[in-house]
C-alpha cells in the first residue's frame, strides 16, 4: 500500500512539474510573438526619412575654356585707382605754427582738353566671327566651348596689318595660342593684334595711325578656319568688342 501510495504521488509531481514547463514556454512564445508584432507595427507606422534637397547628388557642370588672351607685362589702359592715399597724421605738438600763406599773384592754368582719338580698321575685311565673351562659341580647332574676346577680319595671308591709331607698343611676342602678338596702347584704348606672320614693331616703339606693324599670319587656335586677323581691344581693364571703338 506505501508503496502504491508513494508512485501516485511521484506520478502527480512530476506532472505537475511538466504542466508549469508547459505554462512557462507558451508564456514566453507569447511575449516574443507580442514583441514582434510591437515592433512590426513601430517600423510600418514610421516612414524612412527622405533626403532633403541639400543631400541630392551634386554633378560637376561642364567646364569651358575662357579662350581670353593674357597680355604678360602689359598694363590696363585707362584704370585708376579709387581709393586716395591717407595723408601723413603729425601729432600737435609737433606741427609748427601756419602762416598765412602768400596770395599768388598767378593766373589759373589753363585747363587742357584731351581730344578723342579717332580710330581706323587695322584691315579691310569683312568681321567673320563676331566678340562674345558671354555665350560660348564652338571652336572647331580646339573641338572645345570657349569665349572669343575680339573680333576675326577676313584677309589673305600676309595682308599689311596697320595701327588703328597713334600709339605705344607695350609688347611683341609669341603666344602658344594666338601666334605672335603685338599690344599697343592707344590711349585709354589697348589694342590686341594676334596671329601676326611677321611683326614690325617691337616695345617701347611709337606708332601712327595707320603705320603698318606687321602682317597677317595664323593664330594657331583658330588654325581651321579662313585666314583672318584676330584684333581685341581692352579698356578700363576690360576686354570690350572691339567694333564699339570704331562707331
Amino acid at each position: 500500500m506505501t508503496n502504491n501510495h508513494y508512485q501516485k504521488n511521484h506520478s502527480s509531481g512530476g506532472a505537475s512539474k511538466g504542466f508549469y514547463i508547459a505554462l512557462g514556454v507558451c508564456l514566453i512564445a507569447i511575449g516574443v510573438a507580442a514583441w514582434t508584432t510591437y515592433d512590426s507595427v513601430i517600423n510600418y507606422a514610421t516612414p524612412e526619412e527622405e533626403p532633403s534637397s541639400s543631400q541630392t547628388t551634386a554633378y560637376p557642370a561642364n567646364e569651358a575654356v575662357s579662350g581670353v588672351l593674357e597680355v604678360p607685362g602689359s598694363s590696363s589702359p585707362g584704370t585708376t585707382s579709387s581709393t586716395p592715399s591717407a595723408p601723413p597724421s603729425t601729432s600737435p605738438s609737433s606741427q609748427a605754427p601756419q602762416s598765412k600763406a602768400p596770395v599768388s599773384s598767378e593766373e589759373p592754368a589753363v585747363k587742357t582738353t584731351t581730344v578723342p582719338l579717332s580710330f581706323s580698321y587695322p584691315v579691310d575685311g569683312t568681321v567673320v566671327q563676331k566678340f562674345s565673351i558671354d555665350n560660348l562659341i564652338y571652336s572647331k580647332t580646339m573641338k572645345d566651348w570657349r569665349a572669343h574676346a575680339g573680333v576675326d577680319f577676313a584677309a589673305e595671308l600676309g595682308t599689311e596689318v596697320k595701327a588703328i591709331a597713334d600709339g605705344t607698343v607695350k609688347n611683341a611676342y609669341h603666344d602658344d595660342l594666338f601666334g605672335n602678338v603685338v599690344y599697343i596702347e592707344h590711349g585709354e584704348t589697348g589694342g590686341c593684334y594676334c596671329g601676326l606672320e611677321t611683326m614690325d614693331v617691337k616695345a617701347g616703339d611709337t606708332v601712327k595711325a595707320g603705320q603698318k606693324i606687321g602682317t597677317v599670319g595664323t593664330t594657331p587656335c583658330e588654325s581651321a578656319d579662313d585666314p583672318h586677323l584676330h584684333f581685341a581691344v581692352k579698356k578700363s581693364g576690360k576686354w570690350i568688342d572691339p567694333l564699339t571703338i570704331f562707331e
